[in-house]
């Protein structure tokens, strides 16, 4: 057992139990039903802690505050590692920009939506700070790593990076929070990339 496990879990390295990772699972989906339901402001680790059956404790040793708590549930849905494992890079840059904003905002699942227009709402600088960090930069990498191929070609800038990065997060979830007619996502995706992203790399 290394020093830098007995440091990051001393209760339960001391008993000589190892933390249970499934628990992990049971109490970010949790947290993200309670944030659907009740949105962010609203919502406690007591109430998650009673609604996925385990103490307070078990929470508090694997997120410090809520605001991790909550960035966490709302990676696990969406996590960027295994879209970019998804995602086909034998094909040209159009269909892999449609392929990357399908991948990550094309959700089938309400109860996530609901989530996330919680956090959206919340007006929480740290909060949207934590999402920014674990969700943008993280995008952004994706895009970078897209365009790099197109880059010195067509003399992308770091400016132009950006605004390719920001325009398909910013639109989409947009769209989902206030569009009435979700049926044509597929078609509004395309044209955010043929429309916005294309002209700036083909400048």
């Amino acid at each position: 057992m290394s020093h830098e496990n007995e440091k990051e879990y001393p209760t339960e390295e001391k008993r000589g139990r190892p933390l249970d990772l499934s628990r992990n699972k049971v109490i970010l989906e949790t947290t993200l039903e309670l944030l659907a339901e009740k949105g962010y402001d609203s919502l406690t680790i007591d109430a998650v802690a009673i609604k996925a059956k385990v103490g307070k404790g078990t929470i508090y040793r694997r997120w410090s505050s809520k605001m991790e708590l909550v960035i966490d549930a709302a990676m696990l849905t969406n996590p960027l590692e295994v879209s970019i494992n998804k995602l086909n890079t034998n094909q040209d840059l159009r269909g892999q920009l449609i392929d990357l904003l399908s991948l990550l905002f094309m959700q089938d699942n309400k109860k996530y939506q609901k989530a996330m227009n919680a956090i959206c709402n919340a007006l929480n600088e740290q909060l949207d700070q934590g999402m920014r960090d674990a969700f943008y930069w993280s995008y952004r990498n994706m895009i970078a790593s897209i365009l790099e191929p197109y880059v010195k070609e067509y003399q992308l800038t770091d400016d132009d990076i950006e605004l390719i990065s920001d325009i398909g997060p910013a639109l989409v979830m947009y769209n989902n929070l206030y569009s009435r007619n979700q049926s044509n996502n597929a078609q509004y995706i395309e044209r955010i990339v043929d429309k916005l992203m294309m002209p700036i790399v083909f400048k």
